[in-house]
């Protein structure tokens, strides 16, 4: 009987454990994402009014080569997305009744979208759309964004077609053996790498070795080194994840390796696939310093939206940081506000965009 009282009050203190531990690391979960998001509003208030401040008087273009163009881009982007959350919100309360409407939404979303656009491209935010201005305040963001997408653009399409085909590679061709573990271990020694010696790397080789000089392409050839181990390393482990069953019945139905990696393996692995890339994109978001000593840290005004990948030009983490550390405008802490809540609405709209591209693929 002493025996199996001890026992039971040795349950009853371990429980006690359990139940503190369980309790305090909620907590302390519960603590730290209120911090983070405490932090992402205070960020996105304190810049938001230059995110929103739509002008009622239009603004005048500037002369710019493909800025109208930008201008519609943008303004179709985001009365588009307002439109597609009210078509989505408007689902969902009335599903029943719109469930034989929504094709007829979805061109509703589009017509609202180029509608909108065409109408109200010259009454965008400023912020939006002006020029940066190093000395003068009222400067804007717009070439950052543009060099933002589409340095995330460039460096995506080196990263996607090699790090996918070493992760294939790696998880289903390659085996054993001295070589794959020598592979292994320079992914994760790159990826233990600080990114600026991605940067001095980048200007040793592209722009002063190649002669590219400070261009857009260099600087995502550098993003695209940065972000291999980890699509690798992200991407393998999905494709590791796939059941040998499926890959087996479509090699016993005839189909080739080659076959069935790309209409079995890739597809059910696209989640994590769609992860690994959009980790790498949120680096391209978030990385300056390979970009300052390969891509600059100025804006021309004859080519600031040409699709030139040679030119130069920053980019929204870089503007960002010039901004903090040798800016002279008198409001360049709004700036800096307003240049870190255009950057976390292009991370929240890349993760939503991301959401919905993961339903192309997986189990189903």
């Amino acid at each position: 009987m002493s025996t199996l009282a001890e026992l039971q009050r040795t349950r009853r203190r371990h429980r006690l454990v359990e139940t503190a531990l369980e309790r305090g690391l909620a907590t302390g979960a519960l603590a730290l994402a209120g911090l983070y998001i405490l932090g992402l509003l205070v960020l996105v208030l304190r810049g938001g009014h230059k995110v929103t401040s739509f002008t009622v008087y239009p603004s005048p273009l500037l002369d710019v080569s493909g800025e109208d163009a930008v201008r519609f881009v943008l303004a179709a982007s985001i009365f588009g997305s307002l439109a597609w959350s009210v078509s989505a919100l408007a689902q969902r309360l009335f599903a029943k009744a719109l469930e034989a409407h929504r094709n007829k939404l979805r061109i509703g979303v589009v017509v609202i979208a180029v509608a909108c656009a065409a109408l109200f491209r010259d009454h965008l935010p400023r912020f939006l759309i002006a020029l940066p201005s190093d000395t003068t305040a009222g400067g804007g963001v717009g070439p950052e964004i543009f060099n933002t997408l589409y340095a995330a653009v460039l460096s995506t399409a080196i990263t996607l077609p090699i790090g996918i085909g070493a992760a294939v590679y790696l998880a289903r061709f390659a085996g054993g053996g001295r070589f794959v573990a020598v592979v292994r271990m320079a992914l994760d020694t790159l990826a233990s790498l600080p990114s600026i010696v991605y940067g001095l790397f980048g200007f040793l080789v592209f722009v002063v070795e190649m002669r590219a000089g400070y261009s857009l392409l260099a600087g995502a050839f550098v993003l695209a080194l940065l972000n291999l181990p980890l699509v690798v390393g992200v991407a393998e482990e999905s494709i590791r994840s796939v059941p040998r069953e499926l890959e087996d019945a479509s090699l016993a139905l005839g189909a080739t390796p080659v076959q069935t990696t790309l209409r079995v393996t890739i597809p059910y692995a696209w989640p994590g696939i769609l992860s690994a890339l959009v980790l790498s994109i949120g680096r391209v978001f978030a990385e300056s310093a390979p970009l300052v000593m390969t891509a600059g840290t100025t804006i021309s005004r004859a080519d600031a939206y040409s699709l030139n990948p040679m030119r130069g030009g920053e980019t929204l983490a870089v503007h960002l940081w010039y901004v903090n550390s040798a800016g002279l405008s008198p409001d360049r802490a709004d700036v800096s506000a307003g240049t870190a809540a255009v950057l976390i609405v292009l991370i929240g709209a890349t993760n939503f965009l991301a959401s919905r591209l993961a339903h192309f693929g997986g189990r189903k």
